[in-house]
């Protein structure tokens, strides 16, 4: 029984379906197929009932799904004093968009070494969706990810709210004030695709106001956006983080959406495994990183009270 594999059976139970969950892990149905068998061989158990709707746990299965959480969470445990004994820094992989990178990357790296000494900090930028399959694959221990949805492998807390812009070069409009959400859509858009959590913000808006998105670009990068921008051949919808230099330099022009407005949700997210308690100090510093994105961003965040003690939203 590998950890892996448990992983994966955690998976399964969770979204009821292997080929939606090897979708979700990045795997061949065939291969994800495989690993659940063998690890039904190892334990001589069937696990899981299959049926034309998909799967579901046996009783058996059932006890394996509570116990894996518990298995891993102490797996992570070991791992962690084994470290501490050895006096090495305690690693933890923090995934984090490139809006809020673009922001105050630098800042929280630098405060990660002062405040932080006993853990060593890796972190990777991504677009949400990506940093929660990687999450999902345990390939991160945290995400700081936007509108990551009701998930029973994760646990979620919510930090803040930012107002997605309107971004387009300077021309014969006022910058100033906002732009209704049926004049933002209806231009020659750029935007990333249906994963991306702006793409399905905005057509889940849309469809409830019956309205079309034009889409004239779909780009796989928020630079490569940025720069059919910059030479004025479409326009997009994205957080301040991406554009605050050339919003600052007059290069480009954002305007808050209205009517109705559009808004994120950041999340710090972590597997449900996982025990907030193992990393307080940890958790401590991003509230105060997300403190200063939050006074960076300026009129476009809107902070959550975090004023009592974090509770994680355990999407079971």
């Amino acid at each position: 029984m590998k950890p892996r594999q448990l992983i994966y059976f955690i998976k399964v139970v969770d979204v009821g379906n292997i080929t939606k969950a090897a979708e979700q892990l990045n795997l061949a149905q065939t291969a994800l197929g495989i690993q659940i068998r063998n690890l039904e061989e190892s334990l001589h158990v069937q696990l899981l009932d299959r049926h034309s709707r998909g799967v579901s746990a046996t009783p058996a299965g059932l006890l394996l799904y509570e116990r894996a959480h518990e298995i891993l969470q102490r797996i992570e445990d070991t791992r962690r004093d084994l470290i501490s004994l050895a006096g090495e820094r305690a690693r933890i992989r923090l995934g984090a968009t490139p809006s809020i990178l673009k922001l105050i990357g630098t800042e929280l790296v630098v405060a990660a070494k002062q405040q932080l000494p006993g853990i060593a900090l890796h972190v990777v930028e991504e677009l949400s969706f990506v940093l929660t399959d990687a999450l999902e694959r345990g390939e991160l221990d945290y995400v700081l990810a936007y509108d990551i949805e009701e998930n029973p492998g994760l646990r979620r807390l919510a930090l803040m709210k930012e107002d997605l812009l309107h971004i387009a070069v300077p021309g014969g409009d006022p910058a100033e004030g906002g732009i209704s959400f049926k004049q933002a859509v209806a231009g020659d858009l750029a935007l990333v695709s249906s994963r991306d959590i702006i793409w399905r913000r905005i057509h889940k808006t849309a469809s409830r106001l019956s309205l079309d998105v034009n889409v004239t670009y779909q780009v796989q990068s928020m630079e490569a956006i940025k720069a059919l921008i910059l030479h004025g051949l479409a326009e997009s919808i994205m957080p301040f983080g991406i554009v605050s230099e050339e919003i600052q330099s007059g290069a480009l022009i954002a305007r808050r959406i209205e009517r109705p407005s559009v808004r994120l949700t950041l999340y710090l997210a972590h597997a449900a495994h996982k025990g907030l308690s193992d990393d307080t100090a940890f958790i401590a510093f991003v509230d105060g990183m997300i403190d200063r994105l939050a006074a960076t961003i300026g009129p476009y965040a809107h902070p959550i009270d975090r004023s009592q003690p974090p509770q994680i939203e355990a999407d079971h």
